[in-house]
This record gives C-alpha cells, sequence and structure tokens, in this order.
C-alpha cells in the first residue's frame, strides 16, 4: 500500500512514558516519511495550548494538526485555525446537568483552558490515574470558576471532559450521552471526552483528505484509544497500538508494538519505510 499521509494519536501511541516527547527511533521514522514525501499529521484530543513539546517543537514535517478530537484543524506554526466546531449551548446545558445528577467531575475547554470548578478539581486530587492530567494539564492550564452555567450560553466551549467516572456509573453515564447531539468518547477507562457531533478523529481524516488533496484510503492512522477508533476505521490502513484495549484492536487493521516499546515507530518502518 501507498501511504501518503500518517494520521497519528499522541498521548498513549506516539508519546513516550513523560507524555512530552518521541523516542529517537520514532523521531528518525518521521523524518525519514517526511523525506519520501509522507505528510504527517498529528491527531490528538489535546487543544493547541497543550500540544507537547514533541510537537510544539517545529521540526521539517510539522504542517497541520487535529485537535479536540476532530473538532479542529489548526497550522502547527501560526495556529491558525483552517476547521472549527464548537458544543452548541443546549448540549452543554444538558452535559451540565448530567454531571449534577451524577455527581460527577465536569470541565468545559474554552480556547486552551479547562474551566472547571473547586468541587470538580478536588474530585479528581486522589486518583492517581489523574496525576498527569491534575498536577501538568490543570496546573497549567486549568482555571476555576465558581460555575460553568455562564458557558452554557457562549458558543465557544471546543470539547467538555468527564474526567473521573466511576465504574458502576458508567453504563448509565453512556446511555445519558446518547441522548444528548454530541460525539461522546471514552479516551480511558475512567474519562470520556465530548465534542461537537461531527468531531470525530474519522471525520477529521476527510477534512485532512480535502485541505491535502490526499485520499483516506492512502492514509496510516496509528492510536490506542476509544476517541481513535473512527480514524482507524476511515484510513486506508489502521494500526493500533499493543498497549489499546481489545475493542479498539478489534477495530484495527493491525496491531503493532506498545508505545513504551516503539510501536508508532516500528509500523511506519514496516508499513511505510518497508525497512523490516
Amino acid at each position: 500500500m501507498d501511504i501518503r499521509l500518517i494520521a497519528m494519536d499522541l498521548d498513549g501511541t506516539a508519546l513516550q512514558e513523560d507524555r512530552c516527547h518521541f523516542s529517537p527511533r520514532l523521531t528518525a521514522a518521521l523524518d525519514a516519511a517526511h523525506e519520501r514525501g509522507v505528510a504527517i499529521v498529528p491527531v490528538t484530543g489535546r487543544q493547541f495550548d497543550l500540544l507537547p513539546p514533541a510537537v510544539t517543537q517545529l521540526r521539517k514535517w510539522s504542517d497541520l494538526a487535529v485537535l479536540c478530537n476532530g473538532g479542529q484543524i489548526r497550522e502547527l506554526k501560526t495556529g491558525k485555525a483552517l476547521f472549527c466546531l464548537t458544543i452548541p449551548k443546549t448540549a452543554l446545558e444538558q452535559l451540565h446537568a448530567l454531571a449534577e445528577k451524577f455527581s460527577i467531575a465536569l470541565e468545559f475547554s474554552r480556547e486552551g483552558r479547562l474551566h472547571l470548578t473547586q468541587q470538580s478539581y478536588d474530585a479528581q486530587l486522589d486518583d492517581p490515574r489523574l496525576h498527569f492530567h491534575v498536577h501538568t494539564i490543570l496546573a497549567k492550564n486549568g482555571v476555576i470558576v465558581d460555575s460553568l452555567l455562564p458557558l452554557c450560553r457562549e458558543d465557544t466551549v471546543e470539547k467538555v471532559q468527564l474526567p473521573r467516572i466511576p465504574l458502576h456509573l458508567h453504563r448509565e453515564v453512556e446511555d445519558a450521552l446518547k441522548q444528548i447531539d454530541v460525539s461522546a468518547v471514552w479516551s480511558s477507562p475512567t474519562s470520556m471526552e465530548i465534542t461537537h457531533s461531527l468531531a470525530t478523529k474519522g471525520n477529521a481524516l476527510m477534512q485532512l483528505s480535502r485541505l491535502k488533496n490526499i485520499p483516506p484510503e492512502t492514509m496510516m492512522a496509528l492510536g490506542d484509544s476509544g476517541n481513535d477508533i473512527s480514524m482507524l476505521r476511515r484510513a486506508g490502513l489502521g494500526i493500533a497500538m499493543g498497549n489499546a484495549p481489545d475493542f479498539v484492536k478489534a477495530a484495527a487493521d493491525g496491531v503493532t508494538e506498545t508505545n513504551f516499546n516503539d510501536g508508532a515507530a516500528i509500523a511506519i518502518e514496516q508499513y511505510v519505510l518497508h525497512s523490516n
């Protein structure tokens, strides 16, 4: 297969354990793919202001990035938005009511800042799985507010996060979200990310196809989480990481090594560089 674009998730896929950098092997593979004319596009749930050094330290291949699980496409060098979807006011009000009903933490992402109440912040402090989110993401870009209701009246929220959903509420929360006109995906075993109903990584690949004039059947997608499934299915070749849950692996065309064992680099070497 002639791969012309690599759509690459970041956390759990391309990034190392520090969630900031690529391994030397992946860096070399990306550079080699670029030299062969392959476009490289990070596709992430993160916002532009929360991109890691591996992406913000611009490289020869730096061009576009898909953000907020497909809600935005921006130029990496300028930050210019080429495509943007925000969550409708009615849906925001419904999501706020859902979080109150189940007494779960809620975060509204607006202009690269995560807005949340003190109660939502405190609910995450004792969860070791959220250590990076609390002590790195929220420490840098969190904004404590008295209430999220004022943001429900604006058309500026790009993503909503439910960062800590107790296991016994998973089914109930999923069922409730199906009644709201949004796209909701599991980004980890305990958290969900919610965007505009059309904002998915798979739909973003179609936008990239138009922007870059590259057919989706010549794209390779790499991912590890539920929010990656739509792009694994839309791309001509979808590769799941070895650390991905079984339901993500089932949606892919193939499975590579884990992210900590250079799975992304191995996949690029195998399917793009044909070096192993």
